[in-house]
């Protein structure tokens, strides 16, 4: 009888880890359906604006005021596309976004790697405390120093110019953070050893570390880029010729000039959007591996 009782346990025991293994198999398929279900409704609430607008860029000014509405156009017409280029001037405003955005965000880059590959890599007094001042100023709004930064570029003779809006931010603090931290990641074996063969601190700097910074460099150009590009509140202020104007600053006067004509004011938001989105897709995947990288040692 003891040898049947003994005999007997493991089958049970076997029966309940199935048994278990079928109720985490289960709770584990319902927390899987439920997230499936709140990112698939967060995606629909995000993507439908975005095919509202593409689609009205489509539409002829009567069916965008229709009711009820209809996403897709009955009579499709590309005459808004026409009309924004000639109205709002859209070559001019993408040529000087692109030009100021593209230089920012060269020297957001450059000078941001320089000092992160300082504060991550090199040891001197007074380094934590510099690094810390920089990085309070980090949460000091835009608007609090908007004035006196005005008052500033008036006084050099630079307002009303494309170099207003570039050399007050050619540094950033965010960017600069996000370089230090991925420095971690790099083997501080690696730059000794060139050290010992010889190599200077700008060969190590520009043929060793900004190579092997690459998730971390393409990451913070799309995100750069994009900010560049959608940056309003300064360009506003300190530009005044229309020649000069930037496209968010373009297109907001375009819009209060036509503001009940919405095919042509989705026509322009739909062509404001298409470098970020093109820049975003073909840079994807250097964009999670840096934003995995850079958050692995704080």
């Amino acid at each position: 009888m003891a040898n049947q009782d003994f005999v007997g346990v493991p089958s049970q025991v076997d029966a309940r880890s199935l048994t278990r293994g079928a109720t985490d198999f289960q709770r584990l398929r319902r927390g899987l359906l439920i997230n499936y279900i709140v990112l698939g409704a967060g995606a629909i609430l995000m993507i439908v604006p975005f095919i509202w607008m593409i689609s009205t860029s489509f539409k002829p000014q009567a069916e965008t005021v229709s009711f009820p509405p209809r996403l897709f156009p009955i009579n499709p017409t590309i005459s808004n596309y026409i009309d924004v280029f000639d109205r709002a001037n859209m070559g001019q405003l993408y040529w000087n976004t692109t030009f100021i955005s593209v230089i920012k965000t060269i020297f957001n880059i450059y000078t941001s790697a320089l000092l992160g590959y300082i504060f991550g890599k090199f040891v001197f007094r007074g380094r934590d405390i510099i690094f810390y001042i920089l990085l309070s100023t980090w949460i000091i709004p835009f608007e609090v120093y908007l004035i006196p930064l005005y008052l500033m570029t008036v006084q050099v003779g630079w307002a009303d110019t494309f170099t207003a809006l570039i050399v007050p931010e050619i540094f950033t603090i965010y960017a600069m953070f996000m370089f230090r931290q991925f420095m971690y990641t790099i083997p501080t074996e690696l730059i000794d050893a060139a050290r010992i063969d010889g190599a200077g601190e700008w060969y190590i700097f520009h043929r060793i570390i900004i190579p092997l910074s690459r998730a971390a460099l393409f990451t913070l150009i799309a995100f750069y880029f994009m900010w560049n590009w959608n940056d309003f509140l300064w360009p506003l202020v300190v530009i005044s010729s229309h020649d000069k104007y930037v496209i968010t600053v373009g297109l907001a006067t375009f819009v209060g000039e036509f503001w009940n004509q919405y095919g042509v004011i989705m026509a322009g938001a739909s062509l404001a959007i298409i470098p970020i989105l093109a820049l975003f897709i073909a840079v994807q995947r250097f964009i999670i591996e840096g934003v995995v990288l850079t958050g692995l040692k704080g």
